[in-house]
């Protein structure tokens, strides 16, 4: 299946190189400029027809194209190796200059059409999207407040059916009034609940209520041997899968499932080992309770790794002042410990200071550690952190990182009439624009990780091989968001981009001739260098990512 997906990843960029030269090839058609050769990939051709004067090829390095036109411009495309550019008919260079800018427009235009075609088709045929289940809700929060619950399925919002998460955030942001009416489903029964969040500014997502979609999975943390499931064999990092034979997706699934018994057979996972045991509720085995500690957690001795420390950086903070791995966090800076949430915003409130300057306070830390209540003082670290996305910010940082994982709900196929398919496609590739023109902007300003925030050929084949093994609509999906970044990198001002190109023959149309020979010689090289370099570092990048997560 390997070979599949590296031969399905090919494909992919295949595709957008195709895409893209095809766009350049028609409307140079349209003018009547010829075309020597439409080439997908560098270097030496592999393999092609000829039809009339063109050589469609492909060629043996994959990652590029191009097409080269009669008489091309040396200075457009990299040069020619014959004379025919000095016989106007057919020769792009005697093209007039608005002509060749559409032409050079072309390649990145179509690489931007190519989405909303791509996210059309996707609505249209029933994308998979997470049903509208609620996954956590934020512990005294405008939704808590409102009586929701994690496990509850939104129906209604605002008088509106909603059958995924995506129907529910788009009848939020829609919606001009707070509070919000909503209906949801809970053991069968339907319940309206209303959602008032003062003082926000609208446009309101769900998670200005205090909610969203992810919820824990079923890792444990099993934080006292006095427990009955410790007792039972349980330890912390262990992955719970069934309850009394029925399968278990999520913790608050699990704390549903142990609500309704006093004996319970579990299924779990310990990395590779299967265990399969039975535990016992029992009251009044907890020798130091905590107020956060629930129900599931008072009869069982059970919580969710969520809730505990499972890692450190290198020299942090939080592991200088003694605490360890296992440990179950209880109460931090004055704040219960609900949810990872709470953490991340106690500490984010112990600055003082704004920017570089930024200092913390020392923050108070309640661990449970082997049935023992500790309290430990950390001084969080400030520091320049960079997000998924590699824009920087700078916070305090205690080092920690929280145990098991975050799960969306199942999917199910959602399906758009074509003429909706094809507004939501046009908007989500916009969305997308937008979102690659600003990183291109923090890139350029600093703002933002190169490291993070670029790949090279080997990083995109790498994604496109993971997008095909998910299946056909990730994939699809994937090729959509690779062609937008392609469109507006290359619209890019850069001399051997067809951005730098169309910078050239518009300053041409201003000047009504075109620029020096000598600069544009000096330009295209400088172009060059900088191209390289880019790939070189970014190559490195790759490389470097590839060591660290392997």
């Amino acid at each position: 299946m390997t070979v599949l997906y590296a031969v399905a990843a090919v494909l992919l960029i295949g595709a957008l190189i195709l895409v893209h030269e095809t766009g350049h090839y028609v409307v140079g058609r349209i003018f009547g400029v010829g075309v020597k050769v439409f080439s997908i990939g560098f270097g030496p051709r592999l393999f092609g027809v000829k039809v009339g004067q063109t050589d469609f090829r492909v060629s043996a390095i994959p990652f590029g194209g191009y097409v080269r036109w009669v008489g091309a411009d040396p200075f457009a495309d990299g040069g020619a190796d014959d004379d025919d550019w000095i016989d106007a008919k057919g020769s792009f260079v005697h093209k007039p200059a608005w002509q060749r800018l559409l032409v050079v427009l072309a390649g990145p235009a179509t690489n931007l059409v190519l989405p909303v075609v791509v996210f059309t088709a996707l609505m249209f045929a029933g994308e998979p999207q997470p049903i509208a289940d609620v996954g956590r809700v934020e512990r005294e929060g405008a939704a808590w407040n409102a009586g929701l619950r994690a496990g509850d399925r939104l129906v209604e919002v605002d008088g509106q059916p909603v059958l995924t998460w995506v129907d529910v955030i788009d009848s939020f942001i829609a919606d001009e009034a707070d509070p919000v009416e909503i209906v949801v489903e809970r053991d069968g029964a339907r319940l309206p609940l209303t959602l008032a969040s003062a003082d926000v500014d609208l446009p309101l997502t769900p998670w200005d209520y205090g909610f969203d979609n992810d919820a824990p999975d079923t890792t444990l943390v099993v934080d006292d041997p006095a427990s009955p499931a410790a007792r039972a064999g349980l330890r912390t990092g262990d992955k719970l899968t069934a309850i009394d034979g029925a399968p278990v997706r999520s913790f608050f699934e699990l704390e549903r499932a142990l609500a309704r018994a006093n004996q319970v057979r579990i299924e779990a996972s310990r990395g590779a080992e299967a265990l399969d045991l039975t535990v016992v509720a029992e009251s009044g085995w907890a020798s130091s309770p905590a107020l956060v500690d629930d129900d599931t957690y008072r009869r069982f001795g059970l919580a969710s790794a969520t809730l505990s420390v499972a890692s450190f950086a290198e020299g942090s903070a939080a592991e200088k002042a003694g605490v360890r791995v296992g440990d179950r966090l209880l109460r931090v800076a004055g704040r219960d410990v609900y949810a990872w949430t709470d953490v991340v915003r106690a500490v984010a409130e112990s600055a003082e200071g704004e920017g570089e300057a930024q200092e913390a306070r020392p923050v108070e830390l309640i661990v449970r550690r082997d049935g023992t209540v500790a309290t430990i003082v950390a001084t969080p670290d400030v520091q320049e952190v960079t997000d998924d996305l590699g824009r920087y910010r700078i916070r305090p940082m205690l080092g920690i990182g929280g145990g098991g994982a975050w799960i969306a709900a199942p999917e199910v196929p959602r399906e758009y009439p074509l003429p909706q398919a094809f507004v939501r496609g046009a908007n989500e590739t916009y969305l997308l624009g937008s979102f690659v023109v600003k990183q291109v902007g923090l890139l350029v300003t600093g703002g933002a990780s190169v490291q993070k925030s670029l790949g090279g050929p080997p990083e995109i084949f790498r994604q496109a091989m993971a997008a095909a093994e998910r299946g056909v609509f990730d994939y699809a999906r994937l090729m959509g968001q690779l062609s937008i970044s392609l469109g507006v990198l290359n619209l890019l001002p850069v001399p051997v981009l067809d951005g730098g190109q169309i910078v050239m023959y518009a300053a041409e149309l201003v000047r009504g001739r075109p620029l020096p020979v000598r600069l544009r010689e000096r330009l295209q090289q400088v172009g060059v260098v900088m191209l390289l370099t880019l790939l070189l570092f970014v190559l490195v990048f790759d490389i470097h990512r590839w060591i660290t997560e392997s």
